[in-house]
């Protein structure tokens, strides 16, 4: 952190001390696997819970925009914490998906005939602040159209009353305000209720909307709200999850294994002035490797990334591993005992599962991830688009949505990733993973098989010539494997309805022109599949060569880009190419057994939707 940041952090800090609010949440998902596989590495911030009893009733929900809540928070704040004069509500949220979903937060009586002593609420456009004001019938509302956020997506929200007059601020500017010379005077049996309106996103959470929550019992002034604002951006581009506690920011997460070595690498939300790493095959931990991280420069302000390669492993091997970082003041966090195993030396079955634009959905993301770990496989394959738009000045899109989301797998499963246009420029995806130089592109072996990983964001390295179609020639023309994988974002063959022409008008070009180019080499050296992404559906090609369907010899392409990305969908005609097409988020999974693979493709609810065998 730069000293004038750091000095505006502490100013807000004692500002917050000399008045703090009565109640001030983070909200995160808490996402862990199954059974003996639950894990949360390191500390976190616990939201708020109802607080109903053993055997309770709940109150009436409110109806938000026609809609009936999904997730309810009751009772999280005792009546006598309730402020009954001046009072402020503050929320922090992140809406980075297409579809309308919203947030509430009241205070309200539980008899449903009383409104509400106040309530602030969000959907799609519109923030909505109502107050019951001594001697109304009904709340009187305060309304207001918003646009885009900071960083396109992230909203601050706050309503306040001085004791006769409200207002409603958005990102830092008044937008509405009204008189209420008096407040009723709170509910006999007043309860306070969190509530979400997601059922436009299956699996949805309101830690994955709302990320931060404040209410005070005074009325904040227009400029305590910026500095509000500015303090939460300022967590937002440094990435940071939780205020006030050394934690994850990323990770532990595994990528890039081998039959004698492992990479893994993490992100902190503060400089660790030592790390360690214990690993071994049983437990205790018998074996560590110690990095001294003090003199290390920061990747970027406020950024701290680190990864190790663990070598002189065992073949096909499983380990067990724990990583304890120690801050600058001696707090020591633990990710807890993680799992791994390394890569076979020689030719045995594997499995390894593939997904595709991750983007922004963690709760996608996490979905997909607990059915693939009911599977099992060796590794994953991520097709890019792990990010929406994960770029330098995107930062927060890896911490906050990738890795929220995809972390209770890859902690366990190393994950083998290539770049999309969401990562195009490299900046983080290069700081995020340790990969073969040039990292951009790279190849690796695991049993019978050999994958070659591609950056298709570089059309011009796809043709004749090109530093990419170069580089994969050469490494085909020596590869010894059974199998050959191909992958890379973009697509040389999809139907997908407009990206390549809007199919619905017109004429289109099935795929992209630019990254069909190097298609002469998949079919030249005897490639068997290309994985890819880019398109938010699933589709299976017919074997192709020289752009007709050839059972015997041609090339399988495999577009799953289902991963959590806004589905998309397919020309109205079916394409020629077309063996099987599927809208909606999917894995899918391919075990290599000797001269047979099979292919087995899953929607979210993990029912099988296609099935595939071949035969060498």
């Amino acid at each position: 952190m730069k000293f004038p940041a750091l000095c505006f952090f502490l100013l807000l800090c004692i500002q917050l001390a000399a008045q703090p609010p009565i109640a001030d949440w983070t909200f995160q998902p808490d996402y862990r696997l199954p059974g003996r596989a639950a894990n949360y590495p390191g500390p976190r911030l616990d939201a708020p819970r109802s607080n109903i009893g053993t055997v309770g009733v709940l109150s009436y929900p409110f109806l938000f925009k026609e809609q009936e809540p999904t997730e309810r928070f009751v009772n999280v704040l005792p009546q006598a914490d309730m402020p009954e004069g001046a009072f402020s509500v503050e929320m922090w949220l992140v809406n980075h998906v297409n579809q309308p979903i919203g947030a509430l937060a009241a205070i309200k009586s539980r008899d449903i005939n009383e409104p509400p002593a106040w309530l602030l609420g969000y959907y799609g456009n519109q923030i909505v602040f109502s107050m019951h004001g001594l001697g109304e019938p009904f709340s009187q509302l305060l309304e207001a159209t918003i646009s885009r956020g900071f960083k396109k997506y992230w909203l601050h929200i706050v309503a306040t009353y001085d004791g006769h007059t409200a207002r409603l601020y958005f990102n830092g500017k008044l937008m509405k305000e009204m008189d209420i010379p008096q407040r009723a005077p709170l509910p006999e049996h007043a309860e306070m209720e969190l509530a979400a309106y997601l059922k436009n996103e299956p699996y949805m959470e309101l830690a994955n909307l709302l990320k931060g929550f404040r209410l005070y019992d005074h009325a904040l002034t227009e400029g305590q709200v910026g500095q509000h604002l500015e303090a939460y951006e300022q967590m937002v581009e440094q990435g940071r999850l939780f205020p006030g506690i050394f934690h994850f920011t990323a990770g532990p997460y595994l990528h890039y294994v081998t039959p004698g070595s492992i990479n893994i690498s993490w992100e902190s939300s503060l400089r660790a002035r030592k790390a360690v790493l214990k690993y071994g095959t049983s437990l205790p931990l018998s074996q560590q490797t110690t990095i001294d991280a003090s003199e290390k420069p920061e990747i970027d302000e406020g950024h701290f990334i680190e990864a190790v390669t663990l070598d002189g492993l065992a073949p096909a091997t499983p380990y067990f591993y724990e990583l304890l970082l120690t801050d600058e003041h001696g707090k020591t966090i633990s990710s807890g005992t993680l799992t791994f195993a390394t890569a076979p030396a020689e030719d045995v079955p594997f499995s390894f599962a593939v997904i595709g634009d991750t983007e922004a959905r963690p709760h996608i993301n996490f979905q997909v991830s607990k059915l693939i770990w009911d599977e099992r496989p060796n590794f994953l394959l991520n097709l890019g688009d792990l990010t929406d738009g994960g770029m330098e000045h995107h930062k927060f899109e890896w911490p906050y949505e990738y890795f929220t989301g995809i972390t209770a797998l890859s902690s366990r499963i190393p994950v083998f990733p290539v770049a999309g246009n969401g990562e195009a420029d490299l900046y983080w995806y290069k700081r995020y993973h340790k990969l073969p130089d040039p990292e951009a592109y790279y190849n690796f072996r695991y049993g019978n098989a050999e994958f070659f990983m591609l950056d298709s964001n570089r059309e011009d390295d796809f043709a004749p010539g090109g530093e990419q179609y170069e580089w994969l020639e050469a490494q085909l023309k020596v590869s010894t494997a059974r199998w050959k994988f191909v992958c890379h974002h973009h697509a040389p063959y999809s139907s997908d309805e407009d990206d390549y022409g809007d199919s619905w008008a017109g004429p289109s070009s099935q795929g992209s022109p630019g990254v069909r180019q190097i298609v002469p080499l998949y079919e030249k050296y005897g490639v068997d599949i290309v994985l890819f992404g880019h398109l938010h559906t699933y589709q299976r090609t017919l074997p192709i060569l020289d752009n007709i369907v050839d059972k015997r010899n041609g090339v399988i392409y495999l577009q799953g880009g289902g991963g959590g990305g806004n589905l998309e969908d397919f020309a109205p005609t079916r394409a020629w190419f077309s063996a099987k097409t599927y809208r909606g988020h999917h894995y899918f999974t391919v075990s290599v057994e000797g001269d047979e693979l099979q292919l087995r493709m899953f929607d979210t609810e993990g029912r099988m939707r296609d099935f595939l065998t071949i035969q060498k």
